[in-house]
């Protein structure tokens, strides 16, 4: 499947998912306003950390080989059956380490211990989501993207219908759960779709354990999981170092601008999901580099026509996605969007690495982009003010990319791979 079909499918669950997203980004901002955003940011990114724990970052591992060995029953049920044991082993100990600190991961998180009983639900909800996650990357590396659409849009429907409903009766504390709803509910949609449309046999994920396929699916894991915790830990102390230097509704109306950011990069990235890691690990040399200037030539010009429509439009949109409690956003918004251009063609090349588990290389990557972001966002509020946080995201993503081609220059910009 080429990159223009999978981007044609992609669109459905991705136009339906920018849609709920901006209903249920409004509902949040109007009901909870910046500080309820500031609470849900703290939760978005523990239930990251908790979710990319629960199947020890062996998503990719399990994308690449499902499609590996998909005309191979025999290796394909040792590896599934793996898998499915990782995931199951890995979800219960999130949860268990959830029950045991809850107090103390709600006050830190929150400043209140009064989450503490929501988090053991949400612990309870990592366990399907651990499960749904293991579903859709049997079904991307099956190439079965009809069917991970399908369960990716009933998903969104009844998720926003939670989230509405529950945000406006019962403002944070019905968000929050509302999150740990949708996790088990998304499970049981495609639990019930693979069950009806059969795109693989459920009895696959009942082979034994091998110590051989857990060697190979963990190759992955240090990747998956250093990003997310990278990533998360500069999030989460750009959010309580803004929190400390100004105060919540600064630290929510960043993230606010997030959450706008994350909207338009949704046509982008889903498509990634689906197309460009199992491309790029089939491909290499010339062939490789012909395909990154390929996705190159579709995703710039497209980011950049998002991009400068918002920006120029930033006034209607922000209190229109929003509300005018985060006006203060429009201060961020032309450092953010310009990092975004960069961002997303940065996205590529961390697909390479993934793709041809360059993990040393990955990691490093990693690290310097949440040290370099939180070093910058440091200096340069305190210079700038609150616009230096947008500052330090673009100048982040700017040495990000630069070094990114600098370690892929012979793939890319040496003459025997120009012809």
């Amino acid at each position: 499947m080429n990159f223009l079909k999978t981007s044609l499918y992609s669109s459905i669950s991705t136009i339906v998912n920018l849609i709920v997203r901006l209903i249920t980004n409004k509902i949040v901002a109007v009901y909870l306003s910046t500080d309820g955003m500031f609470l849900l940011g703290q939760l978005k990114d523990f239930m990251r950390i908790a979710n990319v724990t629960s199947n020890f970052g062996t998503l990719n591992g399990t994308l690449k080989y499902s499609a590996e060995y998909k005309e191979n029953l025999e290796e394909l049920k040792s590896l599934l059956g793996t898998s499915f044991k990782i995931h199951l082993f890995f979800s219960l100990c999130v949860f268990g380490f959830i029950l045991l600190f809850k107090e103390s991961i709600s006050y830190y998180l929150f400043q209140d211990n009064k989450y503490s009983t929501f988090l053991v639900v949400l612990g309870l909800s990592v366990i399907s989501v651990s499960f749904h996650a293991l579903f859709l990357s049997i079904l991307n590396g099956f190439r079965q993207i009809k069917i991970y659409v399908i369960i990716n849009v009933i998903s969104t429907i009844i998720g926003g219908i939670v989230i509405v409903y529950l945000t406006i009766n019962y403002k944070t504390i019905g968000a929050f759960y509302a999150f740990a709803i949708n996790q088990v509910l998304t499970f049981l949609v495609a639990l019930i779709l693979i069950l009806v449309l059969k795109p693989f046999r459920l009895n696959l994920l009942f082979g034994a354990f091998k110590i051989s396929y857990f060697k190979k699916l963990s190759q992955f894991s240090i990747m998956a999981l250093v990003g997310p915790l990278c990533a998360i830990s500069a999030t989460l102390f750009v959010r309580d170092f803004l929190s400390s230097e100004f105060d919540k509704n600064h630290a929510g109306s960043w993230e606010g601008m997030w959450r706008i950011s994350a909207m338009y990069l949704l046509f982008l990235t889903t498509t990634m999901r689906f197309y460009i890691l199992p491309t790029f690990s089939t491909l290499s040399g010339g062939a490789l580099r012909k395909e990154v200037f390929k996705i190159w030539k579709h995703t710039f010009p497209i980011i950049l026509v998002i991009t400068l429509v918002v920006y120029l439009s930033k006034d209607l949109i922000i209190p229109f996605f929003l509300s005018k409690d985060f006006l203060m956003i429009s201060s961020l918004m032309a450092f953010h969007l310009l990092g975004d251009t960069i961002k997303i063609n940065g996205w590529v090349l961390g697909n390479i690495l993934i793709s041809k588990a360059k993990t040393k290389a990955f990691i490093f990557f990693q690290i310097e982009w949440a040290a370099v972001f939180s070093i910058l966002t440091y200096f340069l509020v305190h210079r700038y003010g609150f616009v230096g946080v947008s500052m330090a995201y673009f100048y982040s993503y700017v040495i990000h990319f630069t070094l990114l081609n600098l370690y892929f220059k012979n793939l890319l910009w040496t003459p025997k791979h120009l012809t």
